[in-house]
């Protein structure tokens, strides 16, 4: 699938490359060097360079190592006034090597006479080669009929002057391509060598697709606000190309988009009125592979493919009569399983989409689903299960307005639909990038631009195509759909999911564990770093911090029996695991009381707190005598310098000092409602049994506002806000908002990089809610998952969370804002 987007990639270097150009009459033209792959011409040089300069796309990557290397391979045209018509040229040398050469008219050469006296004369075939070496560049340079012809290359200058001497002109089908181009830009690809192009930064990928289409691509090109569009035409000197499959069939509009996840590499869709005429014309191009699945396809005017994140492929058939195709897939299906109460059916694996070749690839497929009129196909019912998750939390490329927007712009209907986003499309293609040219992708910054798509149609013995780079608008943000990542796991997830900073790469990899008691470190693209059996469960959460303060962080938790302290790689931190013979009954508590690094390990065993420090000893000097169970973790808040221990256990709250002696002794009786204190207001808020408001000032004041909440309340609490929920209504800084009715946990309140956001879950229908500072529910949600969030908002314009999702899955989020 990959290489079907590779052609995008190429349009991308041209759309970067934006020599504003008219089709040239004129004698220029016939000095094209010979294998030429990739033609740019321009009537104005010098204005195309300057509007590229000014592109974001140029900008923000002008320090990348290819962008530099290419303005390198152009040094040399400033030593020509670029204010003229004129062709680039890039033109292979060998196997791998290429060279650029400049065709202009010879009165735009600009040397002055210390510059010309420093030229070597090369008499070579009756004409004079002149090889220049100046401070900005070493170049080589013929004038051939008031032409100059220069190039970084002596040899390319030998080939035109043999061309020359010879009466040889360049490919006869090129300069049909070019009688093609109507615009002010034009450039030229030529399809059947275009792997030249890449081959030195690819180890994998090939342009067997591209070969198919014809031999030469022939676009016009136009920056506007940013947006790259191109135009044009794919001409062949063969009479059997792909695109000639589609003759006697009317495209349509396409709608593989509508399944497509947006965190997706990119889709290809094809569209024809007419399946039999498709099938006889890929008999009269003698390809007869077919499939014992072809019955499906007589109600079909459009298949497609659509590549995941992960490489694995799903392809799609909309059926015109759902009802009928189902029935008649009856027969063949083995096995039906349900998951998001959507059917999946298993079959015997076959090669469902064998009469699309060549124009599909044809692997084999085992399962399907139907959505709407979708029958999608993969290998496995995992990559299925991913693609529905992304359906059914809209996070489909239909649902992003930069697409959509993209789209508005284009043809409303094509034989064949390249699309994809930019982002995807450079992370996949690292996978097989040398390791040279790595870094080039790596740093890739794609900002300001998303969508990528690309038609063809074939018409009259030609195939138009046109295409989009789109720029997204900066106020699409908070209508750009959510993109979902779905992590497997083999076994039943047992904890929440939690994130954990990697110290040396700053990344914000997954913590979570399984049935097994295995605790897994997974990064955000799904691979494992690694794995460590635990003796038990974990009990309450998974706590980072930095035992060292030297910036390396560690992760800190208890389990039944056990105190650990591990690192980024999974090893205990000396001198720990501590182990305990009675039961840890609450999760563990980190105090830091002056912010020093002499941190409190405090561990709770039913009625007792007990504290340790960094050397795994018991601390002396916390002696608080409880009448009663804990009923949660110990918290400890700083007020001013007076430090608080909040410890709550069956007898009601108890505010302590570090000694754990009382340091604020309510006023009155306070029976409490079960949920976590926090600090508002410099007063320590909560709730009573009977779902009143309280509030207990440091001098032990109780203030008690009547809320009316419900028995099974909850209540959140910062400095800055309170947060409440009560049967179905959810109550931020006093603003209300209904919920459906369900099966709720307590809500969350995140606050960082001077953002506040507002999460609560409904368990019982599987729904993440969020909501911002203004209790707006966020556009795109509800979503998706099964357990309190961890947000991350370290991004200024986006917004990450994991969350779990099925029994043994967690789920990642990512929004722009």
């Amino acid at each position: 699938m990959r290489p079907l987007f590779i052609m995008i990639c190429f349009l991308l270097v041209l759309s970067s490359c934006d020599f504003d150009s008219d089709k040239v009459q004129g004698k220029l033209i016939d000095f094209i060097p010979s294998r030429s792959v990739l033609i740019l011409e321009s009537e104005n040089l010098s204005q195309s360079i300057e509007e590229l300069t000014a592109t974001d796309l140029f900008q923000n990557n002008a320090s990348l190592a290819v962008f530099e290397e290419i303005q390198d391979n152009f040094k040399f045209t400033s030593y020509f006034d670029l204010d003229a018509q004129g062709f680039l040229a890039v033109t292979p040398i060998g196997e791998r090597e290429l060279a650029t050469s400049l065709i202009i008219e010879d009165k735009h050469l600009q040397l002055d006479s210390i510059q010309l006296k420093k030229q070597t004369k090369i008499d070579y075939a009756g004409k004079v080669i002149s090889k220049f070496e100046l401070d900005q560049a070493t170049f080589f340079s013929t004038r051939l009929e008031n032409v100059r012809i220069s190039s970084e290359s002596k040899l390319i200058i030998e080939n035109v002057i043999r061309a020359h001497n010879n009466q040889f002109k360049f490919d006869d089908l090129f300069y049909k391509a070019h009688k093609a181009a109507t615009g002010e830009t034009s450039a030229f690809i030529n399809l059947e060598e275009a792997d030249y192009l890449y081959k030195n930064e690819f180890n994998t990928l090939n342009a067997e697709s591209l070969k198919g289409l014809g031999k030469w691509l022939s676009i016009d090109l136009e920056v506007s606000k940013g947006t790259y569009t191109w135009s044009g035409a794919i001409l062949s000197d063969k009479a059997s190309k792909k695109l000639d499959l589609f003759s006697g069939t009317s495209p349509s509009a396409f709608r593989l988009h509508e399944v497509t996840p947006v965190n997706a590499t990119g889709f290809l869709s094809l569209t024809f009125s007419d399946f039999e005429t498709l099938q006889e014309n890929r008999a009269e191009q003698n390809y007869i592979t077919t499939s014992p699945f072809k019955f499906i396809f007589e109600d079909s005017k459009q298949v497609g493919v659509m590549e995941l994140e992960n490489g694995a492929l799903v392809y799609d058939m909309i059926s015109a009569n759902v009802t009928r195709t189902l029935d008649s897939l009856s027969t063949r299906v083995q096995q039906e399983t349900a998951f998001r109460n959507q059917t999946i059916y298993s079959f015997q694996s076959a090669n469902v989409f064998a009469d699309f070749s060549p124009l599909l690839s044809n692997p084999k497929f085992s399962v399907f689903t139907v959505y709407d009129s979708h029958f999608l196909f993969a290998k496995d019912q995992e990559v299925l299960e991913n693609v529905l998750i992304n359906i059914n939390n809209r996070s489909v490329l239909s649902e992003s307005s930069s697409f959509q927007d993209a789209v508005d712009k284009m043809s409303t209907s094509a034989h064949m639909v390249w699309g994809g986003q930019l982002e995807a499309i450079a992370s996949q293609l690292e996978n097989s990038a040398t390791e040279g040219f790595l870094p080039n992708l790596k740093n890739f910054n794609t900002e300001g631009y998303s969508s990528v798509i690309m038609q063809a149609t074939q018409e009259d013995n030609f195939a138009f195509v046109n295409g989009i780079l789109s720029k997204t608008q900066s106020e699409a943000g908070a209508d750009e759909a959510i993109q979902v990542k779905r992590i497997k796991l083999d076994h039943t997830i047992a904890t929440e999911p939690s994130l954990f900073t990697n110290w040396r790469t700053r990344q914000k990899d997954i913590v979570v564990q399984d049935e097994t008691n295995t605790l897994h470190l997974i990064a955000k693209d799904g691979k494992t770093i690694w794995t460590k059996p635990l003796d038990s469960r974990i009990v309450g959460e998974i706590l980072t911090f930095d035992i060292y303060r030297n910036t390396r962080l560690q992760m800190a938790f208890t389990t039944q029996n056990k105190l650990y302290v591990i690192d980024k790689n999974g090893n205990s931190v000396a001198p720990f695991p501590l182990e305990f013979k009675e039961f840890i009954s609450k999760g563990l508590a980190i105090f830091d009381y002056d912010n020093n690094g002499k941190y409190r390990f405090v561990v709770v065993q039913g009625d007792e707190v007990l504290m340790y420090n960094k050397e795994g000893k018991l601390v002396k000097g916390f002696d608080f005598k409880s009448k009663g169970d804990m009923l949660r973790t110990p918290q400890h808040i700083r007020i001013g310098r007076k430090d608080y221990i909040l410890v709550e256990n069956e007898q009601g709250l108890n505010i302590l000092s570090r000694t754990g002696e009382v340091r604020v002794r309510p006023k009155q009786k306070i029976s409490t409602s079960g949920n976590a204190w926090g600090l508002h207001n410099s007063s320590f808020v909560g709730t009573n049994s009977e779902g009143n408001r309280i509030e207990i000032s440091q001098s032990g004041a109780v203030k008690t506002t009547a809320t009316n909440l419900s028995d099974n309340h909850f209540i959140a609490v910062s400095p800055k806000h309170v947060v409440t929920f009560s049967e179905n209504k959810l109550s931020i800084n006093g603003v209300t908002k209904t919920l459906d009715y369900g099966l709720y946990l307590p809500p969350q309140i995140h606050e960082q990089a001077n953002r506040t956001y507002f999460s609560i879950v409904d368990q019982q229908a599987d729904k993440v809610y969020l909501f911002d500072e203004q209790a707006e529910l966020v556009t795109g949600f509800p979503v998706f998952g099964n357990s309190q969030i961890e947000l991350d908002l370290r991004a200024p314009n986006a917004l990450s969370f994991i969350v779990k999702g099925d029994a043994n899955a967690v789920l990642i989020y990512n929004k722009a804002l």
